[in-house]
């Protein structure tokens, strides 16, 4: 009786176990992470072993990672594989193991474990995946010192030829004739059964140097409508402006490097036969390894579908269009979309502000609505519930009934109001007061040039909004920064130029240390790398969209910046 018991309620709590699991999954597959993990945990921490364990704590690191909680996943992942080094999941769990070391951009240990997978899979499929990533590692991040100290880690006959192979192909790329083909010929000569054999006698036969992408001379394309005039000076103040950032950047990189970057400037007019022009130009051109521009989103849409297939990393400092990014796998936004910017503030609001109930008020015109559909979805997504969604015409002057229909609601902790026209903050701070519904207000950046703070004040000190641009003039690095370009340029930086400066020194950060190929560059942009600007910090992933945003605050006269906020996907 008691045996039978006892089944019973091993089979009860599978039963249970199961179902927890099926739930979890469920909420990882809907996008939410956050609540799928603490589903995964409880069948980790309340059950004993059981058939979901180990896939719990799979999911688990991944999520981890995919939060941005590296220590704790890696905390994990080692428990993991000490725990059970037999598990199904291993090779997986040191895939995930890599993917946080790269975020961390600890790249030599990456292929460490990478070397170490190789070694160890029973795997065909993992052992291929493998070698493609470390590859990917090698090629883009590591040295040839590097891959040669990795070479003398190793003397499996699993991993040996695979890391000399690499090691080869690196000293080519520095034009190390000699030592490639040493590299080359000890497979050739120990390795004869290896899967590297067939690929290093060829390149032992034809050690070829450098060709169009992997040229040696770097130069950067700029793509500007700068609208020369006959002498030879842009007519455009904006672009003129960004350019000036541009150049500043890079002679500031140069200066007393003896590999330089050059600029090749081009003035797009913006014209659709002009860059045709161009691109016929520049895709032949082997030293362009990426361009800068354009600024306008209309002629953004044009150049990314002119240079299609040319694999030239193009990145826009200002451009917000939604859609540009699945116009082209080679296009990368600085400046993040509209969409983008909603959703900033849905995970400002709820994972910093700790807001769950919130109301939407947003004008039915221009690009207010959008804002609040992308707010709305986030938010939603994230836990969080919109009590109340109001609207307006803007220039209106009229928002009584709006307002009205959020007063109706008693358990708001907030309200998100995008504006369109920076016209109408006078009239919701007023009829807001003047229905004496004080509570915090979320916007987007057209506050920053807002009126009519001061005959609100108890309503506009709780004004928190998101921004593409902000700039701490009394901070050290800024004024020394000002100070430089204002000896060149006699003027202070401006607005424009800052976005040229930050992009372009986001890009030549990516450039410094690895060799620049298009395709080098382009795959450590979506890495992560983060790059700190003046008016921003520029990061990319995946969507190759920029996920940072100034959370700025106003308090008593004054704009203050709250935090420098990272989207997280």
């Amino acid at each position: 009786m008691t045996s039978l018991v006892y089944s019973q309620g091993r089979v009860g709590q599978q039963q249970k176990v199961n179902d927890d699991f099926n739930e979890a999954v469920q909420l990882f597959n809907e996008g939410q992470p956050n609540s799928a993990l603490l589903r995964f945990e409880r069948i980790i921490d309340n059950y004993s072993l059981n058939s979901k364990t180990t896939a719990a704590y799979f999911f688990k690191i991944k999520i981890l990672i995919s939060e941005h909680h590296y220590e704790e996943a890696d905390n994990t992942i080692s428990m993991f594989i000490e725990n059970f080094p037999s598990s199904k999941y291993i090779d997986e769990i040191r895939i995930l193991a890599v993917k946080s070391s790269i975020d961390n951009q600890e790249y030599y240990e990456a292929f460490k474990e990478i070397a170490f997978l190789i070694d160890n899979t029973k795997s065909i499929v993992y052992r291929i995946e493998a070698k493609d990533i470390g590859e990917k590692i090698a090629n883009n991040y590591l040295t040839s010192s590097e891959l040669k100290n990795l070479s003398n880690l190793y003397t499996s006959e699993n991993i040996k030829p695979y890391i000399l192979l690499l090691l080869g192909k690196s000293y080519l790329k520095e034009r190390d004739r000699e030592n490639s083909l040493g590299a080359f010929s000890r497979i050739l000569q120990n390795y004869p059964l290896s899967e590297e054999y067939a690929e290093a006698k060829n390149l032992y036969d034809n050690p070829v140097i450098y060709t169009n992408d992997s040229d040696t001379s770097s130069n950067i394309g700029v793509l500007l409508p700068l609208q020369m005039d006959e002498g030879g000076y842009s007519t455009q103040s904006a672009a003129k402006e960004i350019l000036e950032g541009f150049k500043f950047a890079v002679s500031e990189f140069n200066s007393g490097r003896d590999n330089k970057i050059g600029i090749v400037i081009r003035d797009t007019k913006d014209d659709v036969d002009k860059i045709d022009d161009i691109k016929s130009e520049l895709r032949s051109n082997p030293t362009i390894k990426a361009i800068l521009g354009p600024i306008f989103s209309s002629e953004v849409r044009y150049t990314i579908n002119a240079f299609e297939g040319s694999d030239i990393p193009i990145i826009s400092p200002t451009a917000t269009d939604d859609d540009l990014t699945f116009e082209s796998r080679d296009f990368f936004q600085a400046n993040p979309s509209l969409a983008i910017r909603g959703k900033v503030m849905a995970q400002y609001v709820y994972y910093v502000e700790n807001k769950r109930l919130m109301a939407v008020l947003n004008s039915i015109d221009g690009y207010s609505p959008l804002l609040a559909a992308a707010f709305i979805e986030e938010f939603e997504k994230l836990g969080g519930t919109i009590v109340v969604k109001a609207t307006y015409k803007s220039n209106s002057f009229s928002l009584a009934e709006p307002i009205k229909q959020i007063m109706d609601t008693d358990t708001l902790q907030g309200v998100y109001i995008p504006l369109s026209d920076k016209i109408d903050a006078t009239t919701i701070l007023s009829q807001m007061g003047q229905d004496s519904l004080y509570v915090p207000i979320y916007g987007n950046q057209d506050w920053f040039s807002a009126k009519g703070f001061e005959s609100a004040p108890g309503l506009s000190n709780m004004l928190t909004f998101s921004s593409d641009y902000f700039i701490d003039f009394k901070d050290a690095d800024y004024q020394k920064f000002s100070n430089r370009f204002a000896n060149i340029y006699s003027k202070d930086p401006s607005r424009n130029t800052l976005y040229g400066y930050d992009t372009a020194k986001f890009l030549l950060t990516i450039m410094r240390n690895i060799v620049p190929t298009r395709s080098g560059i382009e795959n450590k942009i979506v890495s992560g790398c983060v790059s700190n600007g003046f008016h921003n910090n520029i990061s990319f992933d995946e969507n190759r969209i920029n996920r940072y945003l100034n959370i700025v605050r106003y308090k008593d006269g004054v704009f203050e910046l709250v935090d420098k906020f990272r989207y997280g996907n």
